[in-house]
């Protein structure tokens, strides 16, 4: 149930009519029609009597009524003291995004933010995850970004996007075809990777060393979408976050799931332990939130 079913049904019993209504509100009366149904449906009850000649709540509708016009009258408070605390705010929020995570999953959650909170300055600062992580811990920065967290000392973590790294190859490879491929199989590969200025770079080491083989990069670039690229034209394999293969990859890729071990793979959004947490970052940390919840 939505807060718009709710300011509907509100509505219509204020006005007492479902035409009165729709005209107030400025949608049509079947609309309003659908949704009383549907809150109905979903309550497994009757609301309003449709036998009665004029508009008459039944017994459930009362009660469903009085809950309805309680709860918006909370949501109306706590929305006009939230803008309060946003007026009287600094207004700032200084944020650190990865070259990647922008266009993988932030875009949305600042597109969000910058359409319900117009007047708080935002600021956003480019930064590898090590960048990032030093510039929250040195209040330069108000929230970051992480792939892959650890538990770090004075961090507090909220995951975002829980997916995987895949294996990508040319469909035309002699893996092409494969859906499961081990770190042994693709020990004499030619490997294609972010460069070492990159926390990923380390994670990825990190999983070959825990397949017992000492990784070894065959070439390195700070640019994703060229590593891709150079996949797509036959020049190598990687091993990349599957959201970002998802969102820039061709249709000459071939996507393969990690095994032995397997490749787990995290983004999150963090913030500084013990650090107050201003009214823009606790609105942009709810944003992400709800969103990593699929709100």
């Amino acid at each position: 149930m939505t807060l718009t079913q709710l300011e509907y049904f509100v509505e219509i019993v204020g006005e007492g009519n479902f035409t009165k209504a729709a005209n107030k509100i400025f949608v049509s009366q079947p609309t309003l029609s659908r949704t009383v149904q549907n809150i109905e449906k979903e309550l497994g009850t009757i609301l309003i009597d449709r036998d009665a000649k004029d508009l008459q709540l039944t017994k459930d509708g009362q009660v469903f009524y009085d809950y309805a016009k309680e709860l918006l009258g909370i949501f109306s408070s706590k929305t006009r003291e939230m803008m309060s605390r946003l007026e009287n705010s600094d207004g700032t929020l200084k944020l650190g995004i990865t070259p990647t995570t922008g266009a993988m999953y932030f875009y949305s959650a600042i597109y969000a933010f910058r359409e319900k909170y117009p007047e708080v300055n935002l600021q956003i600062e480019e930064v590898t995850t090590r960048q990032g992580i030093e510039m929250l811990m040195d209040e330069r920065l108000d929230l970051t970004v992480m792939i892959n967290p650890e538990e770090v000392d004075g961090i507090e973590m909220l995951p975002v996007v829980l997916s995987e790294a895949v294996l990508v190859v040319q469909k035309n490879h002699r893996l092409g075809r494969r859906r499961n491929v081990s770190f042994e199989e693709i020990r004499d590969e030619k490997i294609l990777m972010v460069g070492k200025g990159y926390s990923y770079n380390d994670v990825v080491s990190s999983k070959f060393r825990e397949a017992g083989i000492e990784p070894r990069f065959d070439f390195e670039s700070d640019q994703w979408e060229f590593i891709l690229e150079m996949v797509s034209n036959g020049q190598g394999i990687s091993i990349l976050p599957k959201p970002l293969v998802d969102k820039f990859g061709s249709l000459r890729i071939h996507r393969i799931h990690l095994e032995n071990p397997t490749f787990e793979w995290t983004l999150a959004l963090v913030r500084k332990k013990g650090r107050h947490m201003t009214v823009p970052m606790e609105c942009f940390w709810n944003i992400c939130q709800r969103k990593g919840r699929g709100e």
